[in-house]
């Protein structure tokens, strides 16, 4: 028996037929079908970027050729923080690591962040490439509450969700602190900060501002203790969260 050949054959055309039998399983609507694709901002975007948006792209064609309507989704997450300074810019960057990268002048001057900069280098690879989607800066999403619920039920469940991160790739801080990261109201830091406490009445996480070891360097916090309001833009989840 000859095996069934799915749209042409494809590693992506086999991916679309699988995203669609689940969505049917599950009972979910088929009326727009997402694909995503990480937009890095902390440093110049490489091959291996292009090459995540061309393969999350090569789905979305999949699945408008077998009749469902698809975008993609090139998600850009502008609230992470910076962990180092890119190769061949200045030395002084070295003073925002630990801030978020769209917080961070542009060091060329010409976009609005550090964040705005580098991500714009990666768009206007897929512009070239013809490549389709839409654009979702992470600080917008999250200053206008488009994760309100998500992050709700990530930090009211926070316990189990460090259960599941040191089960899953074995470290053990998630156990002990929760999934998220708030943005330090003094120092405008986010990585230095440590939230041990969420209050679901108010949507506050509580938080001290205590320093982190990143890439084997310690960025020093600044000892403040504050609350950030976990779903407005005042901080983000970890990535393991």
């Amino acid at each position: 028996m000859s095996e069934e050949t799915i749209g042409h054959g494809t590693w992506y055309d086999m991916m679309a037929q699988r995203v669609i039998e689940r969505e049917r399983k599950l009972g979910r609507s088929l009326d727009l079908v997402r694909t995503e694709m990480g937009l890095g901002a902390s440093g110049f975007p490489h091959i291996g970027s292009l090459g995540d948006a061309a393969r999350s792209y090569a789905v979305t064609l999949a699945l408008k050729s077998m009749g469902v309507n698809s975008e993609l989704v090139a998600y850009c997450d502008d609230k992470d923080g910076l962990r180092k300074v890119p190769a061949g810019l200045p030395k002084d960057l070295e003073k925002y690591l630990g801030f978020p990268v769209s917080s961070i002048p542009d060091p060329f001057g010409c976009h609005e962040s550090f964040g705005k900069h580098m991500s714009s280098l990666l768009l206007d690879s897929l512009d070239k490439c013809g490549i389709e989607y839409r654009y979702m800066s992470a600080k917008e999403v999250y200053e206008k509450g488009l994760l309100r619920d998500e992050i709700r039920t990530i930090l009211l469940n926070a316990k189990k969700v460090g259960e599941i991160v040191k089960e899953e790739v074995g470290q053990e801080r998630y156990t002990e602190v929760l999934p998220y990261f708030p943005v330090c109201e003094k120092c405008g830091r986010i990585y230095t900060t440590k939230a041990f406490k969420f209050e679901p009445e108010t949507d506050k996480v509580l938080y001290k501002c205590e320093g982190l070891e990143i890439r084997g360097k310690l960025i020093q916090g600044c000892g403040h203790e504050g609350e950030a309001n976990a779903v407005h833009g005042e901080g983000k989840l970890t990535w393991k969260g």
